[in-house]
């Protein structure tokens, strides 16, 4: 349980780093393509970037609190366990 914990931990933080990365590059490439069009030609519309107002890229603290963890751990063993004993029309074995 804890091996899959660990797993999906490092997943969540890799695919958020990633995405907090990829919209830096976007920011950075969108100021570079409007000085570009403003030197070519000023009537030119600027390039605005949207995103999603949910997503926060600040970073986050890792402090490690056992309690948190074990009750965590609780949690995921519950759903874990009647994902298992559970068949697919939701009905138990």
């Amino acid at each position: 349980m804890i091996f899959v914990a660990i797993i999906i931990s490092t997943i969540l933080y890799w695919t958020t780093s990633n995405v907090c990365k990829y919209n830096f590059a976007i920011d950075k490439k969108t100021k570079i393509i409007n000085i570009i069009t403003e030197e070519i030609d000023p009537t030119i519309p600027k390039a605005k970037v949207y995103y999603y107002k949910e997503l926060d890229c600040t970073g986050v603290e890792l402090g490690w609190d056992i309690e948190r963890v074990i009750k965590n751990l609780e949690t995921i063993s519950v759903l874990v366990y009647q994902a298992l004993t559970t068949d697919i029309r939701g009905r138990p074995l």
